[in-house]
């Protein structure tokens, strides 16, 4: 029997069990400072806020982290165990990545993207998934002592991309009917009872808190092979915003030509979590060091290292366990590069930080792989989120087959065995795609000679580069020293040009038997206002709190009065006594929204009123600055720059938007934010607390900045 694309189907090769578990915790996009290479941006003084305790729920392990740059909530962790979940076994995405954390219960406890799930075409996957989603309220993130959120909302399932299955294994919610293979056991009978599962059979689109649901997938035939995407696809879809994704890559043994085997992943150790340095040991006294790898807490104990070893940047140091000593002191080599390496990617939004690979953010966080000269590398590249994206790698090129038959022009002459169409070295993918792809580095003639080196690997969609999706290809030579790799700076602000300063305006105000016309008027410090009386009686305009008077103004004469305070004056016709009052409002941001008060009615006529902004030109700037120093930051079209503004308190920020799209600077709280900003209009506001305040592009939310108050 053959399938639609003529293969013949092969029958199951083996079941692959993997245990996985989904919990919640702190999740650091930038574990490593500063914060971005390309920039130098991001060393911020680390404040307690920034302080989290981890939580491993079956070791029982509790640890303080410092994180620099968390996702707003808890993250959704997707974390492999060994057989029924007694253990984790954690393992890096990519062992050969410089920049990936330890993904340990020492480290940032499991990975986003999840568990890498490998297997070989014609083999049966059995994922065993459970839920221990124990989120607490968003007042309190990472608060496990905080009330738990509905059931509901913490409610999952696995959906898997490119393999087979019955709709009972989908994960995708409403769909999947119950599975009769699996009834629920009594104890986990409260869990789905609590999400209204009432049936006897549990529901793979909908596992609840504490509960667990078996997921059968087969990588059927050669259509299966490649890499694919795996997330939640429950009642929620902001899960995978919050990391609750992972890869499936399904190898084709028969491939000979891309193929990259399973087991080279792991490092020269056979470690799955390890690092491509290994230490090169100078000598030292043994003794101890004032080298922590734990947060000092105020009015607590600090915990000294337990022992092992600890790296700070190419310095591995080695602790005694049993003493605490300080035994060895090593500096950082690169291993012996592999024959072979898989590579993977997921370029994808995390909930409140924006552009990411694979769960990091920024040069320096986000992948950096080592490979070596003749390394054969295998990539897959995926998509998750909103945005499309292209992958595009410097120095190298891939090839793309063509179909079968084709000869191959002389262009296109290559040493592949197969004839091809194209080579590429940039690919547009979007949200949920994916695809691999290999790279002969060993041949020469797709990528640079030498090419040893730091390689830039990045979206090409530059606001999403330059917002932190970008990482790199370092080809090393192995055994030289770990030198540290090069730093960049940002690029500094335009020069804003001054405006020139305005002429004091005259706007006009009507005033009938029925009303002042216009209600509200938005003027500038120095300019005027000037009554008309257009009626057959004396009127008058008297402020609200007696502290300027027209006079009375005869039919058909006028009355003027310059305003240079700051703020809004109310103001009433003061002739046959404070019957109607209405609101002169005197403000410096002519985009304010004004909410104009109401006052009671008395007598006959009435005075009422409407509003006219004035004419719409750029805000001005001859408006005296409050004390303190003013810091200019301008916008354009992939970000604020600076991103980070460091000022004393009382100086103020003024923003301008030197873009031709409108932008906002709008506070990550929404207690503060600018109106929306053509090109050329400026905002400012003054910081008087001291303390860290984020904030963002309102209409473009993965424009993101920072100000620090000192």
């Amino acid at each position: 029997m053959t399938d639609a694309i003529g293969p013949e189907i092969l029958p199951p090769m083996a079941t692959v069990d993997i245990w996985i578990q989904l919990e919640n915790h702190a999740w650091d996009v930038c574990p490593s400072l500063p914060m971005d290479r390309m920039t130098s941006a991001g060393t911020l003084p680390v404040s307690p806020l920034r302080l989290v305790i981890m939580h491993s729920p079956v070791t029982g392990m509790s640890r303080t982290s410092r994180v620099n740059r968390p996702i707003t909530t808890d993250a959704l962790i997707l974390r492999r165990y060994t057989t029924d979940w007694r253990s984790p076994d954690d393992r890096k995405v990519n062992p050969w990545d410089l920049n990936e954390p330890d993904p340990t219960d020492a480290g940032t406890m499991g990975t986003i993207p999840g568990p890498t799930i490998e297997c070989n075409v014609g083999d049966t996957l059995r994922i065993h998934f459970r839920n221990l989603d124990m989120r607490t309220t968003p007042a309190a993130p990472w608060d496990r002592s905080a009330a738990l959120i509905s059931e509901l909302k913490r409610t999952h399932s696995l959906h898997a991309h490119g393999v087979s299955f019955p709709t009972k294994y989908d994960g995708a919610y409403p769909l999947s009917p119950p599975d009769r293979d699996q009834p629920i056991e009594p104890s986990e009978r409260p869990f789905w009872d609590s999400i209204g599962v009432k049936g006897p059979y549990k529901q793979g689109d909908r596992v609840p808190p504490l509960g667990s649901f078996a997921y059968v997938w087969e990588a059927r035939g050669p259509a299966s092979a490649g890499v694919w995407i795996y997330h939640d696809h429950s009642i929620c879809d902001g899960n995978v915003a919050r990391g609750a994704l992972g890869l499936i890559v399904v190898h084709n043994p028969a491939d000979k030509l891309n193929e990259v085997d399973i087991t080279p992943a792991r490092l020269p150790d056979g470690s799955w979590t390890g690092s491509p340095l290994v230490p090169k040991s100078i000598p030292i006294k043994k003794g101890t060091l004032g080298i922590l790898d734990q947060p000092a807490v105020d009015h607590g104990p600090t915990p000294g290292h337990p022992g092992g070893t600890l790296r700070i940047g190419n310095v591995v140091i080695e602790v005694d366990k049993a003493m605490g000593w300080v035994t060895g002191v090593s500096l950082g080599t690169y291993r012996e590069p592999p024959d072979q390496a898989q590579f993977l990617l997921v370029f994808h939004e995390l909930e409140g930080v924006g552009m990411c690979i694979n769960g990091r953010q920024y040069l320096g966080n986000t992948p950096t792989l080592v490979a070596g000269a003749q390394t054969r590398m295998r990539f897959g590249v995926a998509g998750m989120g909103d945005a499309f994206h292209t992958f595009h790698i410097h120095g190298h090129r891939w090839v793309v087959p063509g179909p079968s038959g084709k000869t191959p022009t002389a262009i296109e002459q290559s040493p592949q065995t197969e004839p091809t169409s194209s080579f590429e070295d940039t690919k547009v993918f979007g949200p949920g795609t994916s695809f691999a792809f290999t790279l002969e580095e060993g041949t020469g003639l797709f990528r640079a000679d030498p090419p040893f080196g730091e390689w830039h690997m990045h979206c090409h969609v530059p606001m999403h580069m330059m917002h932190g999706m970008a990482g790199s290809l370092l080809v090393v030579k192995g055994g030289e020293l770990a030198m540290p790799l090069s730093e960049g700076q940002g690029c500094p602000p335009e020069p804003v040009a001054p405006e020139p300063p305005r002429a004091p305006k005259t706007f006009d105000v009507e005033v009938t038997d029925e009303a002042f016309k216009p209600v509200r008027v938005y003027i500038l410090p120095g300019d005027s206002v000037r009554w008309t009386n257009n009626t057959r009686t004396y009127h008058s305009a008297v402020a609200n709190d007696g502290s300027w008077t027209t006079g009375l103004i005869n039919f058909g004469l006028s009355a003027t009065q310059t305003f240079t305070k700051l703020g809004e004056s109310g103001y009433h016709c003061g002739y046959e006594g404070p019957r109607h009052h209405h609101n002169l409002y005197d403000i410096i941001q002519p985009a304010v929204v004004v909410i104009p008060h109401e006052f009671g009615i008395t007598g006959s006529p009435d005075d009422t009123a409407t509003a006219t902004p004035p004419p719409s030109t750029p805000t001005p700037s001859p408006v005296p600055a409050p004390a303190g120093t003013m810091h200019d930051v301008t916008i354009g079209s992939i970000g604020f720059s600076p991103s980070t503004v460091t000022i004393k308190a009382g100086d103020s920020v003024r923003w301008t938007n030197n873009d031709t799209t409108p932008h906002t600077a709008t506070g990550d709280d929404h207690g503060w934010g600018s109106p929306t900003l053509s090109g050329g209009q400026s905002f400012f506001r003054v910081f008087a607390s001291k303390g860290t305040v984020g904030y963002h592009c309102h209409i473009h939310h993965e424009m993101t900045a920072t100000v620090v108050v000192t």
